[in-house]
């Protein structure tokens, strides 16, 4: 049987014969990786970690409510996913752009739309955002300068707290908002009423508290009277009291809303990120260092040229 490919001896012999070659690209892809290493700006990490607080303990349903033992301390996976998409956006990244001035830190126009997209994508590009095993979250921003990467990752955690804190507050202050125009309604009307309970009163001298609303209850001894329409008005007095009394009962409920609506919504109650750790200035850089940058560059050398002597081989072995 005759053999039409290469084997093993084969390979060894074509390296052995190329081994000077091979050895050469090796050391000028170990001396490109230096020069790469020492050429390329070196980037630098910082980190910082922060828990999540269960947003669920500053809505009013839990702050009045003293059965709150099913609630957890921790956020829930879904609370922690809306973070992850909050420090994503350019809600954020703007103010912590907009906070630090990096427009001057990055030499950027900021007439030049441009340039304004670039430092956008470069700044999302450089912050990223992890989830661990225990539900709390890292931050990591990569710059060139050491001291900026620190205090951009720490400023982007505040802005995140600001942010998704507000998220939460702006609900609860819209609603609180939402009673307190419901109640000017209600003091006009009952102001309204209250006028027109006073006029009846003293056109036909009826003081008398009459109000169904109030169980059927009559305070005063109801006189007869000859006077004109004296029936008509005790009837739409205890209409009109009957409609007081209600918008004045509903007042109340809502102004408990309202107070209570009112609780948490101030710039310091209830933060949600606890930070455990602080970025602090990275001392060593990101990525590999010089020795592994070498050693990599120069076993890629090895391995390609390798291959292409093998190849070359085995072309010219199948073309006799």
């Amino acid at each position: 049987m005759v053999n039409s490919g290469f084997n093993l001896i084969d390979v060894i012999k074509s390296i052995s014969r190329h081994i000077k070659f091979i050895l050469i690209i090796s050391l000028f892809a170990a001396i490109g990786g230096a020069v790469f290493y020492f050429i390329s700006p070196k980037k630098y990490e910082a980190k910082t970690e922060f828990i999540l607080r269960n947003p669920l303990y500053g809505d009013r349903n839990n702050l009045y409510n003293y059965d709150t033992k099913f609630l957890d301390y921790f956020a829930s996976e879904d609370d922690v996913n809306r973070v992850i998409l909050f420090s994503g956006s350019d809600l954020v990244q703007n103010q912590v752009i907009k906070n630090l001035n990096l427009y001057k830190a990055y030499n950027i126009d900021t007439t030049n739309a441009k340039e304004m997209q670039q430092l956008l994508k470069k700044f999302d590009k450089s912050l990223n955002v992890m989830r661990t095993e225990y539900r709390d979250l890292t931050l990591s921003y990569t710059d060139v300068n050491q001291e900026r990467a620190a205090l951009i990752a720490n400023e982007c955690v505040k802005v995140l707290e600001q942010t998704v804190s507000n998220f939460y507050k702006e609900m609860r202050t819209g609603i609180r908002e939402s009673i307190t125009e419901k109640l000017h309604e209600e003091d006009s009307t009952i102001i309204s009423l209250t006028d027109t309970l006073a006029r009846l009163r003293e056109t036909y001298h009826i003081y008398d508290i009459i109000s169904p609303s109030r169980h059927n209850l009559i305070n005063g001894s109801m006189k007869e009277s000859k006077q004109k329409d004296y029936g008509k008005a005790i009837e739409m007095i205890q209409n009109f009291e009957s409609i007081k009394d209600e918008i004045v009962a509903d007042r109340a409920v809502k102004t408990t809303l309202a107070n209570q609506y009112s609780t948490g919504i101030n710039k310091n109650h209830f933060p949600l990120i606890k930070v455990i750790t602080y970025a602090k200035t990275p001392a060593t850089q990101k990525g590999l260092g010089c020795i592994a940058t070498i050693i990599v560059c120069a076993f890629l050398g090895l391995f390609f040229s390798t291959i292409m002597v093998l190849i070359r081989d085995s072309v010219i072995y199948l073309n006799k």
